[in-house]
């Protein structure tokens, strides 16, 4: 008699009971995004991403294709938010933005897209400070739909590095779109284990240098320490001490795992990131504050 099978998350859930209701919003607002069919990024686009270093949305070509395609969606998407039995402030946040978006014209809602595409952070701002909307929220959201408009296949590390011994892409911004990472994770590579950076923003995963700072490059291991926590050896955090900053490093299963196994061990770790703060560590790549 086969063994039943049990779903990841309700295993997740059963253990981490205080989660029930975010991973519930998160479900929600992936339900809104939906799978829309994603964006044409060419191979052209990958190899002048890795002999030019110029992320793949940020090349114009597809940076403006890109727009486009959350321009055609991003009312349906935030539509569905408002509607969906989420917390009353994002419904209202969403609710407020296509209040905003129904009076401008298209050039205009743009803006928003691109601000967020480009990374300009003063622009956002300024935009949503002139509309009095919820910058967080709407800025996130939007780079939940990029992440669903870009190509599975181009958010797995073996696209960037398919040889870990010869690299190819080893820089400290996300090839896809540029953002800095969110996570790290240790994979077992031979007799050791190579470390992937994972992009707060569409997603993608790529291969970086197993010691260094994920944020500033600092190498000199007399300014890093780690903290650990006594009750879980899945999450760690990685400090630097030269530029302030910390990452969060997932030491899953020796093969990897899939995303929203990272995600989810991101959420349970959350006790981490207080630790972090009330030391004076800033946390870098959330779509939600920057």
């Amino acid at each position: 008699m086969k063994a039943k099978k049990i779903d990841p998350m309700k295993r997740f859930l059963k253990q981490h009971p205080f989660l029930a209701e975010s991973e519930r919003v998160h479900r929600l607002v992936d339900e809104a995004v939906g799978t829309p069919e994603t964006i044409q990024l060419p191979e052209r686009a990958v190899q002048k991403t890795i002999a030019e270093r110029l992320p793949i949305l940020q090349q114009e070509t597809y940076r403006r294709r890109m727009v486009r395609a959350v321009y055609m969606i991003q009312e349906e998407v935030f539509a569905r938010i408002a509607e969906a039995d989420v917390p009353p402030l994002m419904q209202e946040s969403a609710r407020e933005y296509l209040a905003v978006l129904k009076k401008l014209r298209k050039a205009a809602k743009e803006e928003f897209i691109i601000a967020v595409l480009t990374q300009d952070k003063a622009a956002f701002s300024a935009l949503a400070e002139q509309h009095a909307l919820n910058e967080g929220f709407i800025r996130s959201t939007i780079w939940r739909i990029i992440a669903a408009l870009v190509p599975a296949a181009l958010k797995e590390p073996a696209v960037w590095d398919p040889d870990p011994d010869t690299p190819q892409f080893r820089e400290n911004f996300c090839p896809v779109c540029g953002r800095r990472p969110v996570l790290a994770e240790l994979r077992k590579y031979r007799e050791g284990r190579t470390r992937d950076l994972i992009c707060g923003g569409c997603g993608t995963r790529w291969l970086y240098t197993r010691v260094g700072c994920a944020y500033c490059g600092n190498e000199d291991l007399g300014k890093m320490h780690t903290l650990e926590p006594t009750d879980s050896d899945l999450m760690r955090l990685d400090i630097c001490d030269a530029c302030g900053s910390y990452i969060k490093t997932y030491r899953g299963p020796a093969g990897g795992s899939d995303a929203d196994a990272i995600y989810r061990q991101d959420w349970a770790s959350v006790q981490l990131d207080l630790l972090a703060e009330q030391q004076g560590f800033q946390k870098k790549g959330n779509t939600i504050l920057e």
